[in-house]
């Protein structure tokens, strides 16, 4: 049977965006792992009516509702007082749980102020999450086909408590033990999201375990295989005959999985062909240097942003006459960069991109082409990619299709 819950972050920090919420996502997948379907999630700040309201409609349509935050010592720390209103069930004072905040505020070299005692107030009859890494305890409230568990909003004290507390309660009171969720994302760029999508919409149509989902980001597309199963290789398998049926599809694609990065796994592939790599940039401004060098691979030899014409002349140490020549073609400018590039920093390899965008008459977007040259050894591989938007973005995706160009020629594939 699957269990649907939903989670409530409460704060108005949150609702203000001054903190983002980390807690949702964190519990959303450890609880997805042991079957419980995350339907819905909700946000509400530090009214205890809109509180009162959101938690009443959850309790109503689902048999788990987990909140977060508002369970501190002050005033704006009300959501002990709309559980207790939206469950019946009067504040009750548990004089164990007092000394327990008095005991870490102790410890950590204070004295326990008189709001903190507000603390050891939990709705009557609710089971204790006692929460040694902080004075708030959560607690669970049983309710007739419902229950509801409240707990801290500090990330490191939520956490806690959902792997030693909420977790295995969940787990006895559902019968959860068997099964078993494992996920894998695999990642692709290249092609957009709906073109990706086209190439495998039978499988995330049509698959139900594994179920199979895409998401977006700027020039990185992820995909993501969810299997259940009553064992850790039951779901493993699962997903790994779904995951050979995707790679199948999209080939080279695909260049990592989960927490993989494009210029991480690229420059691996820098260092096992013991090649060292050299940047200059004009119309990216840096992007490429930046991802590259962020994954501290010593590979990375040199980066050079030349932004204005003047810059890049010097960098060519050619004459104005010859520069104006390469400026009216791109390609031709790439071109000369990188192979300056790659003699002057005597490295293998050398990256050169180059750009020439304009700005749509009142519209803050941009159309052009990217060029991407790639000197070598070998010869050049050279590559040119319309693109358009707004112009931060269109940096971005040249960044990235620029390292896929070095990644597909360091696998030979283009």
């Amino acid at each position: 049977m699957r269990i649907q819950a939903e989670l409530v972050a409460i704060g108005s920090e949150l609702v203000l965006g001054q903190i983002v919420d980390t807690n949702t996502s964190f519990m959303a997948k450890h609880l997805a792992e042991i079957g419980i379907e995350i339907v819905r999630t909700a946000t509400v700040g530090d009214a205890l009516e809109r509180m009162e309201v959101v938690l009443r409609e959850a309790v109503r349509r689902s048999p788990v509702v987990i909140t977060t935050g508002g369970i501190g010592p002050t005033e704006d720390d009300l959501t002990r007082q709309a559980i207790a209103a939206v469950t019946g069930r009067p504040l009750a004072f548990q004089p164990r749980l007092l000394e327990q905040i008095r005991a870490i505020i102790a410890r950590r070299g204070f004295k326990m102020a008189e709001s903190n005692k507000v603390q050891a107030f939990i709705p009557e009859g609710s089971i204790a999450i006692e929460n040694p890494k902080g004075t708030a305890p959560g607690f669970i409230v049983e309710g007739e086909g419902y229950c509801t568990i409240t707990l801290p909003g500090v990330p490191s004290e939520m956490q806690f408590l959902l792997d030693t507390a909420v977790i295995p309660y969940l787990r006895r009171r559902f019968n959860l033990t068997r099964e078993i969720l494992r996920y894998k994302t695999l990642r692709a760029c290249g092609l957009g999201e709906s073109a990706i999508g086209q190439q495998i919409k039978d499988l995330m149509k049509d698959s139900q375990n594994p179920t199979v989902g895409t998401l977006a980001a700027v020039g990185d597309v992820r995909i993501r295989i969810a299997a259940r199963g009553d064992s850790p290789e039951g779901a493993a398998a699962l997903i790994a005959a779904m995951e050979t049926e995707i790679r199948r599809r999209l080939g080279i694609l695909i260049y990592g999985v989960d927490d993989e990065t494009l210029q991480g796994n690229t420059a691996a592939l820098l260092e096992r062909s013991n090649l060292r790599l050299a940047v200059v940039e004009t119309f990216t401004g840096g992007a490429i240097s930046h991802r590259v060098a962020g994954t501290g691979n010593p590979v990375f030899v040199q980066g050079a942003v030349l932004p204005g014409a003047e810059a890049q002349r010097s960098f060519l140490g050619c004459s104005s006459d010859d520069f104006e020549k390469l400026l009216r073609e791109p390609a031709r400018l790439a071109a000369a960069l990188a192979e300056t590039a790659r003699s002057r920093f005597g490295v293998d390899v050398a990256l050169a991109n180059c750009g020439l965008f304009r700005a749509e008459e009142g519209k803050p977007d941009h159309k052009g082409e990217s060029h991407t040259v790639l000197a070598r050894a070998a010869g050049p591989v050279a590559n040119a990619q319309p693109l358009g938007g707004e112009l931060p973005m269109v940096r971005e995706r040249a960044a990235i299709l620029a390292i896929d160009l070095l990644r597909k020629t360091l696998l030979g594939v283009v």
